[in-house]
């Protein structure tokens, strides 16, 4: 390395290099005083690849690609001086390969493994339930990245090399326990039979025995079959070009990958495709690729993507998919439907919007994943309504922060747009981002405005770059004029655009002032915002308790699709002169056996104020029936169908749990007068304490 700042030496007494002992010497001084800075500074003095990881969760901090073009000493030391509660990682490379043994079975595996084969690591981790064991690979050894379910499968082990990323000490749950090298050179280097021993052990095949497909050049044909598959695979990449750019060539690669299901008939198609381009470097170079991708994955890329590739190049799918047959008396069915060439021929006149590209719609949609808690899922639109100082910001703060602790989605691609924050709160807000490594945009930074995020959500509509990322609008008046019915109903076709292109929308946005006729809050302007989002809550507040510095809100679905939930509550601190960090960390779930009573009590406490008025307009004098409910309506700032409730509830003659009576007078109207109660002054009526 050519940077100035010389590296720790790993064989200085040092916290830094133990040998055969924790990393950091004692778990006291890893829970509390990790040098993350010095022990990354140490780790690249190492040889390793290291890149910053946010904090608990296993996710890089920075992109892989932009962070390891200028990877130094200088750029290390700068990032963890100004990050230094982020930890530490490192991408493998095919260099290094790393044994995880995830648990006392597996453990126990790879010890018996290498026993075997008279090989004794010199670097290993102690992890929170087991080990990793760090070898060398010889430039002539194969092996890829495999993984298992340690439930399922508790004694295989899973195997890190090539493009991934382990963590390193003293990173949450790792601290080394044997450490006899200098740097990754002096590693035990792992033999080809050692490793195809531990795939053999997990029952997998060994890589030394994985069939090589034949060189293109041996042939013209790449595939000499009747499978009408792979003859249309064929006949759609010799539509595509093998140049159009590094992303483009590994889609196909994954498509061909899933359809063949990693056949060796497949590597020859692509391999023969890939060797018609500029940049082709040979066979072992797709095969490693190849070799790469797993069968596994939630959301394959299928033959619509490479339907859409030949599409877009102008390209006739219908007769390109057509050719690919001799003709004959008999239908050939296969994994395309032979309704494309039907609908692309036919004369109905709705011939133009049909769903031809299934594949494509796949590639777009994304698993249903919570997002905010139960309250929101991936791929789709919600919308939260809340009165101000509701809470809602920062309830969905946390919930944001809760779903990147458990690594429900890439923090990396939530945009949290600021919109309603002063210059103090924006900073606060903005730190948190930083910590958790999501996005923020504010108003008037960098320039931005609102009509910018119409302009950048076409954009991601239109290259495809929708998938995955979730967009946090605070608020929703700022994007869109929710009063205005041809407006709302513009910007909600957008937002399904974005949806179905497999984007996240939640908006934050405000309720009416006043309740409606059956009393509850309802939320402000058309009803387009509603009707054509996938989810809407009302949060409301359940308890503002001051002698106890508590508030608990409740968000109360009005719409839903989905495995969301009908309800949720949470109580965070109202303490005078509370930091926002404090605030963030009080913010806990109310589970239903707590907010049962607590919800009765502002019940009571409710009826209690409207009686207060009631009695007061009796004494005034305003005692018909009709005119009583009005004027209490107005008093107490509750729906008529509220107060009507009340005045109800505690009619009677019973001075014990009545509060008034009534005789009817002229014409049937009903006169309201107060009851003579057995005590002097008695409570309004038993207060359950929240």
């Amino acid at each position: 390395m050519s940077d100035n700042i010389a590296s720790p030496s790993p064989v200085a007494p040092s916290p830094l290099v133990p040998q055969a002992r924790p990393l950091v010497g004692s778990a006291d001084w890893f829970e509390n005083v990790a040098d993350y800075r010095r022990a990354a500074m140490y780790w690249c003095g190492y040889g390793f690849d290291v890149i910053p990881v946010l904090p608990g969760n296993k996710l890089p901090a920075v992109k892989w690609d932009p962070w390891l073009s200028d990877l130094g000493p200088n750029q290390v030391n700068d990032y963890w001086t100004k990050n230094p509660s982020h930890e530490i990682g490192f991408i493998v490379n095919a260099e290094i390969i790393v044994f995880d043994a995830d648990g006392p079975e597996s453990v126990a595996a790879i010890k018996e493994i290498e026993s075997r084969f008279c090989l004794t690591p010199k670097l290993v981790v102690k992890t929170k339930k087991g080990e990793h064991h760090y070898f060398r690979r010889s430039t002539d050894t194969v092996a890829k990245t495999d993984s298992h379910s340690s439930e399922k499968h508790p004694a295989r082990l899973d195997v890190k090399t090539g493009r991934t990323m382990v963590v390193l000490p003293p990173s949450t749950g790792k601290y080394i326990i044997e450490n006899r090298t200098e740097s990754k050179n002096d590693l035990t280097t792992a033999s080809q039979e050692f490793i195809d021993a531990v795939y053999i052990h997990n029952g997998r095949p060994a890589p030394s025995e994985v069939k090589v497909a034949p060189s293109p050049i041996a042939r013209s044909v790449p595939v000499e079959s009747d499978d009408v598959l792979l003859i249309q695979i064929e006949s759609l990449l010799q539509k595509i070009d093998p140049d159009s750019g590094y992303d483009d060539w590994r889609s196909v690669l994954m498509a061909v990958y899933h359809e063949t299901r990693g056949s060796d008939e497949g590597l020859a198609l692509v391999d023969l495709w890939s060797s018609k381009g500029s940049k082709y470097s040979g066979t072992k170079d797709i095969e490693t690729k190849w070799r790469s991708f797993r069968l596994d994955v939630p959301n394959p890329l299928t033959i619509g993507t490479l339907i859409k590739m030949a599409r877009d190049t102008g390209a006739n799918v219908a007769d390109i998919l057509g050719a690919a047959f001799e003709p004959c008396q008999y239908e050939v069915v296969s994994r395309v439907t032979h309704a494309v060439s039907a609908h692309l021929k036919t004369d109905n006149p709705l011939a133009k919007f049909f769903i031809q590209d299934v594949g494509e719609l796949e590639r777009n949609a994304v698993d249903e994943v919570s997002v905010l808690g139960n309250l929101a899922l991936m791929g789709q639109a919600t919308v939260i309504y809340a009165k101000q100082n509701t809470g809602k910001t920062l309830v969905t703060l946390h919930l944001i922060v809760e779903g990147i602790k458990s690594r429900k989605f890439d923090p990396s691609k939530l945009i949290y747009l600021n919109m309603d924050d002063d210059s103090r709160g924006l900073v606060v807000k903005a730190r948190i981002a930083q910590e958790y490594g999501f996005q923020m945009v504010a108003d008037g930074y960098n320039d931005f405005k609102a009509r910018e995020f119409r302009t950048a959500m076409e954009a991601m509509i239109t290259t495809d770059a929708a998938k995955g990322v979730i967009l946090i609008l605070d608020t929703l008046k700022k994007f869109v004029d929710t009063m205005h019915k041809a407006k709302s109903t513009e910007f909600t076709k957008a937002v399904r655009r974005f949806i179905l292109k497999g984007g996240t929308v939640i908006a934050l946005s405000h309720t009416n002032k006043n309740p409606g006729k059956d009393g509850k809050i309802q939320y402000s302007g058309t009803t387009d915002i509603i009707d054509d989002f996938d989810c809407g809550y009302i949060l409301t507040t359940i308890v503002n308790d001051t002698n106890r510095k508590e508030k608990v809100v409740e968000f109360e679905r009005i719409k839903g699709r989905g495995t969301v939930a009908l309800a949720a509550a949470y109580s965070y601190s109202i303490e005078d002169s509370v930091s926002y960090d404090d605030l963030l960390l009080s913010v806990q779930e109310v589970d239903h056996e707590r907010l049962t009573p607590l919800k009765q009590a502002a019940m009571e406490l409710t009826d209690a104020e409207i009686i207060t008025v009631l009695e007061g307009c009796i004494k005034e004098g305003i005692n018909l029936k009709m005119k009583l409910v009005s004027a209490a309506s107005e008093r107490a700032a509750v729906s008529q169908r509220a107060a009507l409730k009340v005045l109800e509830k505690y009619t009677g003659n019973d001075p014990i749990i009545h509060r008034w009576g009534f005789a009817v007078r002229e014409r049937g109207a009903k006169v309201y007068e107060l009851l003579k109660h057995p005590i002097a002054h008695p409570p309004a009526l038993p207060m359950a304490t929240p």
